[in-house]
Order: structure tokens, then C-alpha cells, then sequence
């Protein structure tokens, strides 16, 4: 089937990615539409005005994102700068049509799209208004065997008439607008679609839209506050046996259960994250766990938002990730080295509690580690480092210079711990002076939150 548009049209959108090229603008496109064989025929067009060397296409089924870990999904396929993805239906899948009151549910989406606008990403959502049209969809036109992912027979209840007309008022906002498209006829349709395209990201470039500014307060309670780092272990061999097969059996019941989990450790520089590590890791099968280490962000993951690199990382069901450092990053090293903006340090506390959300709405047990010394115990960590020649390469001038900061990072410390501590994503503090207690504190803390869930 050949549609041609007009060469004017053409031109503008070869212009327009140009600027997205140039300007290293990362757009996100999202159709959502009534009827799947009118959908896919204006985003095949929609797809022809673009090249393809700056354009993702991702198709996300109702029936998939049901299960809510395909959040993760729709935000590791964002776009990079100077690039423009396409997403076929999104996180408006996840709208159950059978349950009325959809008020909580649209304020996370409203948390997930003010996350792109706030971190750069122009997103552009389109409503195709519409029923059976044939007029210039020919009759087999995009259509495939029945029960595969090319036939159009996948059910879409949330968006009729009534309901959809809620959904469009209850998530337009200022930096994720609807915008609605009646289509009559497919070729005319689809032009609209692509005025709009290029009015809405030029408008975004000119004139942005309102923010305000946020600070980093505290919510909860600061599990550091009244630690006795006077604790010692006894019978640590014992323990560390029985807290380990605990925790076997566990990760068995784990596997088959649906749920995951993500246990992060932060932490002073030796601290004990990495002997923690390893004492839960040795308890675990290998087939059911990964460990991310995670350091200053690559050139491509600075390409992308900020939580794109940990959505990638997320753990598949009955799986375990476990987290050398994490993205609370954001809120400890990069504000005080100025690796972050102001603005975006200000905002990063409600970014990270929505991550996380949605992280234990998918099913996701979340167990967060701080690890506490103090510093004259981390001073003879250091000085017992650099005399030893199997772990010298664990100490750095770095790690000397960040020790000077010391009282500084405890400042950003307590702020990021009392502004994160929230119930479904607990953080942990562990009296780490003497490490043997800190590690069975550790996987006792893991085997209790396991046990709660899966026993």
C-alpha cells in the first residue's frame, strides 16, 4: 500500500529530526487508540517520516502489561538523546477496566511522565479517536493470524467512549498533554498526527513548561539515629551456618513464588558492603541472582534519564538483584561533587520513592542497606588496606579525599535516609564497626523480610 504525503510535510519532518540529531533531544511518541488495525496503520506512516538510524519502535499488549514489572520495560526502551522512540499502547495497559476508581493509578502514571519531562525527554501522547475505519486501510491491511502478535484482535476495553474520555482528563497535564485525533480517513490522519509531532516538540523547545523547585525533606524516621556501634558478634559461625541455609530455602521458595527482590547496600567507604556481599551471595544459587556493581554512569547511560541504567537491571520474578551502591548516588556523591544540578538533586527524592513504588507494586521485596562505621575504625580500615598488598587496589586517593568531607556527606546521609525510609522500601542501618555483626545483621534482616512474605 502506498500513501504519500505532501513534500512539504516531508521536508518539515526532515528538519525537525535534524534538530532532534543536533540538539540531542530524546522524544517519546506514545499512540493509544480504540481500534488496533487504525493504531498500527498511522504509526507505519507515522514510522515512514523518520530514519530509522534515530527510531525505536516498541509494542507494549494489554494482555503483558498486566503484570506490572513491564514498567521497567517501557522505561528501559526510552529514548537516548538524539533519539525518538515510538511506543506502540504503554503504562496506560495497565488500567484494569473492571475497577472504578483509578485515582492511585493515575498518580504514579502522572509521577512516571513528570520523571521524562523533568529529566529531558519531550513526550508526546496521541489518542486515535476512532472506530472501524476503512477508508484508505485496505481490507487485510496490517492484520496477521489469529493469537499472534501481528493479528489486531487484542482488547482494549479501557478505552471506550466513557472511559477513555476520563482517562484523558485525568492524565493531561502541562509537561505530558493529550493530544486527541479524530480519524476519519487514515492518510489524513496520520498528517495531523505528524503536524502535531513537530508542533509539540518545537513548542518544548521554545518555551518548555513550568516547574517548581523541590528540596530534599525529611518524612521518616533516620534509621541511623541511636546506633550502638559497640556490638560484637557471638558464636558467628553458628549463626552465620543456620542464617545461611535460612536463607537457601528461602531463595527455593522465592523462585516459585512470583515475587523478587532487591536488597542495596550504601554505606562509608569500607564499610563492609563487599564482604556483606559476599556472605549473602554464598548461600544463594547462582542461577537466581545478580550482583551490579555500579560506578559513574558510561557515555551511553548518560545518554538516557537517570533511573534508565537500574530499570535495565530490574530482577525477573522468583530472581534477586543485589546492589553494590545504587541510585542513591543522586542523592549522597553527586550533589556534593557536582555531578547533578541543584534542581535535579531537589527532585530526587520523589523520583527515587516513585521508582520504588512502583518497583513493590510489581511484586518486589525491597531491603536497603546503609552500613555504618565510624571514622576511626574506617581510618584503620584504610591504613590496614594500603599495607596490604592483595587490597591495595580497594584503596584510592579518592577515598583519602572524600574522607575529608566527611561531615558533609553525613549532612546529605541523614537528609537522603529520613526523605527514603518509607514502609515499602525500608532502609536498614547496620552497626558495621565490628563486620561479623554487621554481616549476620545483614542476613538476618534478609531472612526475616523473606520469611514474612513467603512462610
Amino acid at each position: 500500500m502506498a500513501y504519500e504525503m505532501s513534500e512539504e510535510l516531508k521536508n518539515d519532518m526532515i528538519m525537525l529530526q535534524r534538530k532532534v540529531v543536533d540538539e540531542g533531544l530524546a522524544v517519546l511518541v506514545v499512540f493509544e487508540g480504540r481500534n488496533e488495525r487504525v493504531q498500527e496503520s498511522i504509526i507505519n506512516e507515522f514510522l515512514n517520516l523518520i530514519d530509522p538510524r534515530i527510531a525505536t519502535y516498541s509494542h507494549f499488549t494489554a494482555e503483558g502489561m498486566r503484570d506490572s514489572r513491564e514498567i521497567f520495560k517501557t522505561m528501559s526502551h526510552e529514548p537516548a538523546k538524539g533519539k525518538i522512540a515510538v511506543y506502540d499502547r504503554s503504562w496506560y495497559s495497565w488500567i484494569d477496566p473492571s475497577v472504578s476508581d483509578h485515582s492511585g493509578l493515575f498518580m504514579l502514571i502522572e509521577e512516571l511522565e513528570r520523571y521524562f519531562a523533568d529529566n529531558g525527554v519531550i513526550l508526546i501522547k496521541f489518542f486515535l479517536d476512532s472506530d472501524e475505519v476503512r477508508k484508505s486501510v485496505p481490507e487485510g491491511w496490517m492484520t496477521g493470524p489469529k493469537g499472534t502478535f501481528l493479528s489486531d484482535d487484542h482488547k482494549y476495553e479501557v478505552w471506550g467512549r466513557k472511559s477513555s474520555s476520563k482517562i484523558i482528563s485525568g492524565t493531561t497535564t502541562a509537561y505530558a498533554p493529550w493530544d486527541v485525533v479524530k480519524v476519519d480517513d487514515v492518510l489524513k490522519s496520520s498528517e495531523v498526527v505528524c503536524r502535531t509531532f513537530i508542533d509539540r516538540v518545537e513548542g518544548r523547545v521554545k518555551s518548555g513548561y513550568p516547574r517548581t523547585k523541590e528540596s530534599v525533606v525529611p518524612l521518616y524516621d533516620n534509621p541511623r539515629e541511636g546506633l550502638d556501634l559497640s556490638l560484637t558478634a557471638s558464636k558467628y559461625s553458628k549463626k552465620l551456618l543456620k542464617l545461611s541455609e535460612e536463607l537457601n530455602r528461602l531463595q527455593a521458595k522465592l523462585a516459585s513464588s512470583g515475587l523478587s527482590l532487591v536488597v542495596l547496600f550504601e554505606g562509608w567507604d569500607a564499610a563492609g558492603k563487599g564482604g556483606s556481599i559476599k556472605r549473602v551471595t554464598r548461600a544463594l544459587n547462582p542461577r537466581g541472582y545478580y550482583v551490579n556493581p555500579v560506578a559513574a554512569p558510561t557515555k551511553e547511560e548518560g545518554l538516557h534519564t537517570y533511573l534508565w541504567r537500574f530499570a535495565t537491571k530490574m530482577p525477573k520474578a522468583g530472581h534477586i538483584s543485589i546492589y553494590d551502591r545504587s541510585w542513591y548516588g543522586r542523592m549522597m556523591v553527586e550533589p556534593i561533587e557536582k555531578f547533578c544540578t541543584e534542581e535535579e538533586y531537589g527532585r530526587s527524592a520523589r523520583e527515587i520513592r516513585t521508582f520504588e513504588k512502583v518497583l513493590s507494586n510489581s511484586g518486589c521485596i525491597i531491603l536497603k542497606f546503609w552500613m555504618e562505621i565510624s571514622p576511626d575504625e574506617q581510618l584503620r580500615r584504610f591504613n590496614a588496606r594500603a599495607e596490604d598488598p592483595t587490597k591495595q587496589y580497594k584503596i584510592t586517593d579518592e577515598d583519602w579525599r572524600n574522607r575529608e568531607k566527611w561531615d558533609v556527606y553525613e549532612e546529605y546521609i541523614d537528609r537522603m535516609l529520613a526523605a527514603t525510609n518509607t514502609p515499602y522500601a525500608p532502609w536498614i542501618a547496620v552497626e558495621s564497626e565490628d563486620k561479623k555483626y554487621g554481616r549476620l545483621k545483614v542476613l538476618k534482616s534478609i531472612v526475616d523480610a523473606l520469611s514474612e512474605r513467603l512462610d
